[in-house]
C-alpha cells in the first residue's frame, strides 16, 4: 500500500488532560495523556500540544511525534527551550490542548525487505512508534541510534524489546564512536529499505547512503510550524523539483529523494526536532 493509499484518521482538537510525566534522566520526559474514544494517530503523525495554563507565554502549540497511540497516546519531549520546560515540569492531571493527528504517516514497510530504522536523539519517537507497530506482523526491524553522548539516547532500551539494536555516540561513551552512519553504510543492500528521523544533517547523510546504495528511504521533516495543517506556510521545505513543499501536509513522513537537502539545511541550518520545540 503507497502513502497516498494509507486512510489517514481525522484530525480532532482534543481537550485532555495529563496523566502521567516519567523523566529520562534531566531532559527527557515521556508524557502521556488521556483520550478513550477519540481517533489514534498512525506511526509518523504528530500533535500540536499547548497547556491551557500557559496563558500567552509560550503562545504558539508546539509541533510533537506520537511516541505512541491508542487510548492514552504519549510524545517524547527533550528539555530545551520554554515551551519544552513547561512541558517537562507538567504534573498529571494538567489541562491540555491536543490537535491531530496530523501530517502523513510512514508509508506501508514492504514485507520483501527488512527495515532499518535511523534515529538520532528524539528522533526515535516516530520509528519506535513505527517498530511497535510491525511487532504484530513478526518483523523486527534494525534499529541505529545516535547520539552526542549515552545520555543522549533515551528510550533505547525500551527500543530493545522490538528492535535489534545498534548505538553510537559521538564521544564513544556508548556504543560505537563515531556518526550512526557509519553503521548504516555497512548494512546497505537490496533487501532492506530505510525509515529516518533526526537532525536535518543526519537524514541529509542518510539520504545520500541510500541514493547511491539505490535503497528505499523516507524521511520524517522537521520545519518551524505554528499551526500544523497549512494555514501559517512557516514550514515550508525545498523540494526536489524546484519549489517548496509544506512539512505539516505533504510530510511529515515523505520520500527522501523528493527533499533537496542542500537548500533545506541552507533555508534551516538545524531545526528543532519535533519533541524539542524552542
Amino acid at each position: 500500500m503507497t502513502q497516498s493509499q494509507v486512510q489517514l484518521p481525522k484530525r480532532q482538537l482534543l481537550q485532555t488532560h495529563l496523566l502521567r510525566r516519567e523523566s529520562i534522566g534531566n531532559s527527557y520526559h515521556v508524557l502521556t495523556f488521556d483520550a478513550p474514544g477519540e481517533t489514534g494517530p498512525l506511526p509518523g503523525q504528530f500533535t500540536m500540544i499547548r497547556s491551557s495554563e500557559w496563558g500567552q507565554a509560550p503562545l504558539l502549540s508546539r509541533p510533537m511525534s506520537y511516541l505512541s497511540g491508542g487510548p492514552t497516546p504519549s510524545l517524547l519531549v527533550k528539555v530545551c527551550g520554554e515551551g519544552s520546560a513547561r512541558l517537562g515540569r507538567a504534573e498529571a492531571g494538567e489541562p491540555f490542548l491536543l490537535l491531530g493527528p496530523l501530517g502523513t504517516a510512514w508509508r506501508a514497510p514492504d514485507p520483501n525487505r527488512r527495515q532499518i530504522l535511523v534515529a538520532g536523539g528524539v528522533g526515535i519517537a516516530p520509528l519506535l512508534f513505527l517498530a511497535k507497530s510491525l511487532a504484530g506482523t513478526g518483523k523486527r526491524p534494525l534499529l541505529l541510534y545516535g547520539g552526542r553522548t549515552n545520555r543522549d539516547l533515551p528510550l533505547s532500551d525500551d527500543a530493545a524489546e522490538s528492535c535489534q539494536v545498534e548505538v553510537t555516540t559521538d564521544d564513544g561513551s556508548l556504543g560505537h564512536r563515531g556518526r550512526v552512519t557509519e553503521l548504516l553504510e555497512r548494512t546497505l543492500n537490496d533487501q532492506v529499505e530505510v525509515y529516518t528521523c533526526g537532525p536535518d544533517r543526519m537524514m541529509a547523510a542518510v539520504a545520500n547512503l541510500c541514493f547511491a546504495a539505490h535503497v528505499p528511504c523516507e524521511v520524517s521533516l522537521e520545519a518551524p510550524m505554528a499551526c500544523g495543517y497549512g494555514v501559517c506556510l512557516g514550514c515550508a521545505v525545498p523540494a526536489a523539483l524546484g519549489g517548496y513543499m509544506y512539512a505539516c501536509v505533504t510530510g511529515p513522513c515523505i520520500e527522501a529523494k523528493a527533499v533537496d537537502w542542500e537548500r533545506t539545511h541552507a533555508t534551516f541550518g538545524k531545526p528543532a526536532a519535533k519533541g524539542e520545540p524552542t
